[in-house]
């Protein structure tokens, strides 16, 4: 794909964007049809092991991550049929499409200031950190939250991977004028990775949910899933103040008051939080491996 001037992106928005973008990377087939088998409670695991096998590196990847730290499983899993049955529908699904995802966007680090490393960290943090938030609120999905968590900053990776230059721009400009990456954006480009990454993923066929979640993730007033959007912003907040924040948020962490009564969380909850959190944050280095 031919490499894209400063003078051509100057007033570029999505629509430009997209129409430059000739090689996005697309989820593997296999992984489509394992979501699509997973969201269907009458499949059946040996389903799940049929479409597993025209792809043993995503197999071999989820076997990986299911025997890690993370989910604490006392006897070693060796088959995708063990971990249905182990870990359930669900958690299979979180992790398949993370494990697709974070093997997209592969690629040297170069020297730029976009830090990937920086950035699966922090994206793996939020994931970890919403699976809990949600885990204590009521009538709202882990694993879904943990996926959101994990892709709710996508779009700067397609900032990273196709225009570099400009993502490094973006993160010059957050550092030198202590801002967030979103408030840079808006210095520097005519869309945002919020609008960049609703669009992937609904390119991707992702649930409705989580292409909106990723969409509104900074704007909890128009979110149609306001609950969503909170558990999201309460992981970015709580991963910031820990010292895990994305490439370029030089801003001051703050945390909306809607976003505890929607939790239904008090502030007195978040020590014990943190400790909870810096369990599963230690945990889920395996994720990093993955994602490295």
């Amino acid at each position: 794909m031919p490499a894209l001037t400063l003078e051509r992106f100057a007033l570029m928005d999505l629509k430009t964007l997209i129409s430059e973008i000739k090689e996005l990377p697309t989820l593997p087939q296999v992984a489509v049809t394992l979501m699509d088998l997973l969201d269907d409670p009458s499949t059946s695991a040996p389903e799940i092991n049929r479409v597993m096998a025209r792809d043993p590196a995503l197999a071999g990847k989820i076997l990986k991550l299911v025997n890690s730290a993370y989910y604490g499983l006392s006897n070693k899993v060796s088959s995708l049929n063990q971990a249905i049955v182990i870990l359930g529908f669900k958690t299979v699904k979180s992790v398949a499409l993370s494990a697709s995802v974070m093997g997209l966007f592969k690629g040297p680090q170069g020297a730029g200031c976009f830090d990937r490393a920086l950035f699966w960290k922090h994206s793996i943090a939020c994931a970890c950190v919403a699976r809990l938030a949600a885990d204590r609120t009521k009538g709202f999905d882990p694993e879904t939250a943990f996926s959101a968590g994990l892709l709710h900053d996508i779009g700067k990776l397609v900032l990273a991977h196709h225009l570099p230059a400009k993502a490094d721009e973006i993160v010059e400009t957050a550092v030198d004028g202590k801002m967030s990456f979103l408030e840079a954006e808006s210095r520097v480009i005519e869309t945002s990775h919020p609008e960049i990454g609703q669009w992937l993923a609904a390119t991707w066929s992702l649930p409705d949910e989580l292409v909106e979640s990723i969409g509104s993730h900074h704007d909890l007033a128009s979110a149609t899933n306001r609950q969503i959007t909170a558990v999201i912003l309460f992981a970015d907040y709580l991963s910031k103040i820990k010292g895990i924040g994305a490439p370029g948020s030089a801003e001051t962490p703050e945390l909306p008051k809607e976003v505890w009564e929607l939790l239904a969380l008090e502030k007195s909850d978040l020590p014990k939080l943190v400790n909870a959190i810096n369990q599963e944050i230690d945990a889920a280095s395996s994720w990093i491996e993955v994602a490295a």
